[in-house]
């Protein structure tokens, strides 16, 4: 079931996807003609005085466009680039339902700030200099890892990280607005990478909000 004002699934000219939209931009951009309408929700229209135009559900940008997309660094997005799965231990907390119980889940500084020099630190496995709350810098854990880590290093603590913290890349912009947006209409879904369903599924959250801009 399409929801009364639909989101659209842009495409780069290649027809990679690239990320999810508003209906009012992508009428913009096929009305421009800076994108052609792939595929439209049957039976929708967006009408105005003067015109009727098919409601596109899949666009497709005439140009190829380097991505852009970032990213708003919060805690709560933190948790959704890594899952919703502590770093250290690997537990997913979830409800009986399935859906991740995010209050089970915090933002650890893999680099602690008791160990910042003028609010930066060193990461060895990057051999960078960053500020100590940024994206590289900050994991998911569970209460109970984070407590014990304490002001430590992975290393100090004796608790490896099972993946370095990173910037996000494109595709978790879109694994997250996928599962932002809930019932994945069927339209999409030839454009979508494969797997994409299980990803969107596993991140899924109730009123989940990515800042992107």
């Amino acid at each position: 079931m399409i929801s009364r004002t639909p989101h659209v699934l842009q495409l780069n000219a290649d027809y990679t996807p690239m990320k999810v939209m508003r209906w009012e931009r992508a009428v913009e951009l096929v009305l421009d003609e800076k994108a052609v309408t792939v595929v439209s929700y049957p039976g929708r229209f967006v009408r105005s005085t003067s015109l009727a135009v098919p409601w596109p559900a899949v666009i497709a940008l005439r140009r190829y466009a380097k991505a852009r997309g970032r990213v708003r660094f919060s805690s709560r997005n933190v948790i959704a680039r890594d899952h919703f799965t502590c770093q250290y231990c690997g537990a997913r907390p979830r409800f009986p339902d399935g859906r991740p119980d995010r209050a089970d889940l915090t933002t650890d500084h893999v680099i602690p700030r008791a160990q910042a020099r003028d609010g930066v630190v060193y990461l060895p496995w990057s051999k960078r200099w960053v500020n100590v709350t940024c994206w590289e810098n900050c994991a998911a854990a569970c209460r109970w890892c984070n407590t014990r880590k304490a002001d430590h290093t992975p290393a100090q603590a004796n608790m490896p990280l099972r993946q370095y913290p990173r910037v996000p890349t494109q595709f978790d912009v879109l694994r997250l607005a996928l599962a932002r947006v809930g019932s994945v209409p069927e339209e999409w879904r030839d454009y979508l990478p494969e797997g994409w369903d299980l990803l969107a599924e596993a991140e899924r959250e109730p009123g989940q909000i990515l800042s992107v801009s």
